[in-house]
């Protein structure tokens, strides 16, 4: 689908939709707990909806509400069904461990776009433990168990792999500890998944680059309610940073989610942030020149290079590898879009720096078949003279499947168009 993004700022109050990361580590920590839990204010989005039907067809059962989750869980096991995580690097890295919980053979499917994304970390880690792994193209092969023991992962590629363990080892007989052998970039969505597992009776340390997982432990059914998700709220926070003026609804800043850290980046970019009677709201904001370190925060990425390819001062943002292994290659798809609005800036190895340039509207962009692409040109959209006209708008549905309608809720004006 094409859509017409036009210019006009941004106005209103917006209810922040739940958190995706919390969403997906629920359902897998309930669903490795013996009877009932309930998880409420779940996300319902293209990816968490794949999440529960691996988990369904590891023998899980799930009644769904519009506003909570019954999971039945505590009885992994196999069915013969073919598990299918689409395009969801949280669900397949995620629950790949998982699945070895079964003892026998498991096989995984993924969208060509997510079969190029890394895999080795588990390749290596389950060859050196004796587990059975092969990956060809689209297709995943895996047998458990998985093993206790000292496990070392690169903590450069991607937070998914330590965390995709983490739900496994706790149940395991014996002791096991995660050693982070490289740089610990997004150490926060590790942190997370550490706090989500403690509410369902699990117990995990980590001091500095070591993770201490004691064996012989039990998931405990709980009742939990996911919080509203700072990685969404970022791109309506940009565009109140941008001048839009939008109230935000539900955003709890204790959080333990790691992209709260937008607000310290909108702080740090002259933002005024206030908060009265559970309504957030930016007041204030004199651009400032900054640089953002987004290497434990990549998902911010995409809208901080829109905010920094709008403002009137030099921003640079740093920790931007990880990028290029994500649904799309952010870094490529980022620069692509901005170049034909006529962004000025220079591209380093991990970093890159804007130059102040009035940018032109009236171009068709990509969406790259990635939803942080296609909000983050939204936004972009939205300030800019003549707007962007935006290719593949539906990727969205991915995480957010509602952005556009909170988009119009705000004033913004959109036209579509067929293909």
């Amino acid at each position: 689908m094409i859509y017409q993004i036009r210019q006009g700022k941004l106005k209103g109050r917006l209810e922040v939709i739940a958190s995706k990361s919390l969403t997906h580590r629920a359902l897998i920590a309930a669903s490795l707990a013996n009877g009932q839990s309930t998880i409420y204010n779940p996300l319902y989005a293209v990816d968490t909806l794949q999440t529960m039907d691996i988990l369904r067809n590891l023998g899980i059962d799930f009644e769904t509400r519009l506003d909570n989750i019954t999971v039945i869980g505590g009885n992994i096991k196999s069915t013969g069904t073919i598990l299918n995580a689409h395009e969801s690097g949280s669900t397949l890295r995620f629950l790949v461990p998982v699945s070895l919980l079964t003892g026998e053979e498991e096989h995984f499917v993924c969208s060509a776009s997510l079969a190029r994304r890394p895999m080795n970390i588990y390749d290596t880690l389950f060859k050196q433990k004796g587990i059975y792994f092969y990956k060809k193209d689209q297709h995943i092969y895996c047998k458990g168990p998985l093993l206790p023991g000292e496990y070392r992962i690169s903590g450069d590629v991607s937070s998914q792999f330590i965390s995709g363990i983490l739900f496994v080892l706790p149940l395991l007989k014996e002791d096991s500890e995660i050693a982070v052998t490289s740089q610990f970039e997004s150490k926060s969505y590790v942190e997370m998944t550490i706090k989500v597992l403690k509410l369902f009776n699990i117990d995990i340390t980590m001091k500095n680059n070591i993770i201490s997982i004691p064996g012989n432990q039990t998931y405990l059914p709980t009742v939990y309610k996911i919080e509203n998700d700072f990685s969404q709220a970022a791109f309506f926070l940009i565009a109140s940073a941008l001048g839009s003026n939008i109230e935000f609804v539900g955003l709890n800043r204790d959080s333990i989610q790691g992209d709260k850290k937008i607000l310290d980046f909108l702080i740090n970019f002259g933002s005024e942030i206030v908060e009265k009677e559970g309504i957030l709201k930016l007041s204030k904001v004199t651009q400032k020149p900054v640089i953002f370190d987004i290497s434990d925060t990549p998902d911010l990425g995409p809208i901080l290079f829109t905010l920094a390819a709008l403002s009137s001062v030099p921003v640079s943002i740093k920790g931007i590898k990880r990028l290029r292994y994500k649904e799309s290659d952010r870094v490529k798809a980022m620069c692509d879009n901005l170049d034909l609005v006529g962004a000025t800036y220079e591209l380093k190895p991990n970093q890159i720096d804007f130059i102040p340039t009035k940018l032109k509207g009236g171009v068709t962009v990509n969406g790259f078949n990635d939803h942080r692409i296609v909000m983050s040109m939204t936004i972009l959209g939205s300030f800019i003279e003549d707007g962007l006209i935006i290719d593949g708008v539906e990727a969205i549905k991915k995480s957010y499947p509602t952005f556009f309608e909170d988009f119009r809720q705000l004033g913004g004006q959109l036209d579509e168009f067929d293909e």
